[in-house]
């Protein structure tokens, strides 16, 4: 049997996960007596046990050294002696029982909280190594920007007039224009120079387009197109040909008052030069259209020479070519006066109906960008047959660079 002195020292420990100390057997035993109430309270009858523990309670006491004495009580000694062998036999190891319980519950706290805190451990250090490598991601990256924004620094003086060095001509003072000699591009910089517009930037080709030029135009349309059909530069030249083909669809019809224009005026520069000057013409003109004879003492045109025949010949002629050239002269004017009210004439008019058209059998591209490139009249040689930009291929028509 485990004697009561042995107990109440054993009893003595630390709770860790609260740190909180056990008190020794007389506070536990004490602590029970305090328990009895809430039992004897209830209509059973309290066992014999947490009686004994109860009177045990009463008789012992801490002493100076730290050892259990028997308190001054009037209960008998030999209630003592069954008190304290009902606590020996029974009621110790009990209590024994509940403090092994206790202390391994905190111990598989304590295992819990263990496994708890190296878990978390692991997780501060697996956001510590990916923190690391965000950050060595980050300085690569920040590195990388530094030598592209000096790249870029570096093109930017390059281009930039200001920005070149400047050199200083010997004997010259000042610093003005005179004083400094003129930059000269070396193998590098010229062998990046565009040679087609498809190299050209899109701000260049906006600001190209708007001034009119018809290549900037053509290069805006190919990019639009291939934005919208998500297709190559190459194979956005096969669609520019089925536009083209629509658009030059009526092109004879369209320039035909051109070219009845030209006919005429072609026709009438060459027959007013032939009626007032050759004389077979001018002779059959003159006697069967213009009733007149031939001068006196005059038998044969023959005899006359090209300055009398255009003097014979101009008594009638004059008439004709001064009112046509007035009729052109008015002509002239009246152009003038309209385009100063900014009136559209037939040549305006002619590609704002192109544009308009095929705009409305393309929907898909942009509106402006297509007008833009439709209104304009392909290049025409002096046989009169355009040439057309389908048949252009890639190269496109000249653009000067």
């Amino acid at each position: 049997s485990i004697s009561a002195a042995t107990v109440l020292g054993l009893t003595r420990r630390s709770r860790t996960s609260r740190r909180m100390r056990v008190d020794m057997l007389p506070a536990r035993l004490a602590l029970v007596g305090r328990r009895v109430p809430r039992f004897t309270a209830r209509p059973r009858v309290a066992p014999a046990r947490w009686t004994a523990r109860a009177h045990a309670a009463r008789m012992f006491s801490m002493g100076a050294n730290g050892m259990p004495q028997a308190a001054a009580s009037a209960v008998p000694s030999g209630v003592a002696q069954e008190t304290m062998a009902a606590m020996e036999g029974e009621s110790i190891p009990g209590l024994l029982k509940c403090l092994l319980a206790e202390n391994a519950e905190l111990r598989e706290q304590l295992r819990i909280q263990n496994d708890l805190s190296s878990k978390r451990n692991d997780m501060l250090q697996e956001n510590l190594r990916f923190g690391a490598k965000e950050r060595e991601a980050l300085r690569h990256q920040i590195r990388s920007l530094t030598g592209d924004f000096h790249i870029l620094a570096d093109k930017f003086h390059a281009e930039n007039v200001g920005g070149r060095p400047r050199i200083q001509r010997e004997g010259v003072e000042g610093k003005g224009a005179q004083s400094r000699m003129a930059y000269r591009p070396d193998e590098a910089y010229a062998m990046r120079q565009p040679t087609h517009t498809c190299e050209l930037p899109h701000q260049s080709l906006a600001e190209l387009a708007m001034l009119g030029n018809h290549c900037a135009r053509r290069e805006r349309l190919l990019r639009e197109v291939m934005c919208v059909d998500g297709i190559s530069w190459g194979q956005a030249h096969d669609v520019l040909k089925k536009l083209d083909t629509f658009n030059e669809k009526f092109y004879w019809f369209e320039t035909m008052p051109y070219r009845i224009g030209i006919a005429a005026a072609f026709l009438g520069g060459v027959g007013s030069i032939l009626l007032v000057f050759w004389a077979p013409v001018a002779e059959w003109y003159g006697i069967n259209v213009a009733g007149e004879e031939l001068p006196e003492e005059v038998k044969s045109i023959s005899e006359m020479t090209t300055n009398q025949v255009g003097t014979w010949t101009w008594g009638w002629m004059e008439p004709m070519i001064g009112t046509a050239s007035f009729v052109l002269l008015c002509a002239q004017f009246v152009r003038a006066q309209g385009t100063k009210m900014n009136m559209q004439p037939y040549n305006r008019q002619l590609l704002e109906w192109r544009a308009s058209r095929i705009a409305k059998a393309f929907p898909r591209y942009d509106e402006s960008m297509l007008r833009a490139w439709a209104s304009h009249m392909p290049e025409c040689k002096w046989t009169f047959f355009p040439t057309y930009e389908r048949k252009l291929r890639k190269k496109g028509p000249p653009s000067g660079l």
